[in-house]
């Protein structure tokens, strides 16, 4: 999917009514041109941000996601991609102002995600969080990272004696599933990752509490997830 084509994707509904669009993409799928009239849009700290990387690919994922999502969160909004103004919610844990973003005088949730080749945006009726990753080289070493039972899972894929996937992506899987909660929460990574238990399997959603968690469909050598507030 390109920039171009963006809006004629129509997001999904979920299983109670909540409406939530969900889009991926490739960023070999946008060509220069495109991405110039992307970078048009940025504001003065979305440009500062992307010229702090120093890798070309992290860089492009960064200008790719926000372009995006100035145009899906315009498009459901009325106003032109360069015209949204973010912001961020109050955080869960102190109420200062660096909670999950947001966009300004905007009645629409988002959240976005970059990986070197994916991107990923939401826009929904709830509080949202998504999450792409590339899958690691030693998820094992990484596995320590998560809840418990995830490290044993990840480390009983590798040593094969459990079934139903191997042991790359079954921490692509949760890692996912964990950044996506915690960014839909708000906190981010400030909240420890191995607190929660989302699982290394190929469940079909996940509920924590208020919040339902499901994979979303990315290429081969990705995973990635989706969290709601119900």
């Amino acid at each position: 999917m390109t920039l171009e084509s963006l809006l004629a994707v129509p997001g999904g509904t979920a299983d109670d009514d909540t409406r939530v669009g969900v889009w991926s993409i490739a960023t070999e799928g946008v060509d220069d041109d495109e991405l110039e009239v992307g970078r048009s849009w940025l504001d003065a700290g979305e440009r500062e941000q992307a010229s702090s990387y120093v890798r070309a690919e992290l860089r492009r994922a960064y200008e790719i996601a926000h372009a995006a999502a100035r145009l899906v969160v315009g498009a459901a909004t009325g106003a032109e991609p360069q015209d949204v103004v973010w912001g961020r919610h109050a955080c869960p844990g102190c109420g200062e102002p660096h909670g999950r973003p947001r966009a300004e005088g905007a009645a629409v949730e988002f959240s976005l995600s970059h990986t070197p080749g994916q991107v990923l945006v939401a826009v929904a009726d709830v509080p949202v969080g998504v999450d792409v990753e590339r899958h690691p080289d030693d998820p094992v070493a990484l596995a320590k990272l998560l809840h418990p039972r995830e490290t044993e899972e990840i480390e009983a894929a590798a040593h094969g004696t459990l079934d139903g996937g191997r042991a790359t992506v079954r921490f692509t899987r949760a890692w996912a599933r964990t950044e996506a909660y915690l960014k839909g929460l708000g906190i981010g990574l400030g909240r420890d990752p191995h607190l929660d238990y989302l699982g290394t399997d190929q469940a079909a959603g996940r509920r924590l509490g208020e919040w339902s968690v499901r994979d979303v469909t990315v290429p081969e050598g990705y995973g990635a997830a989706l969290a709601l507030l119900r």
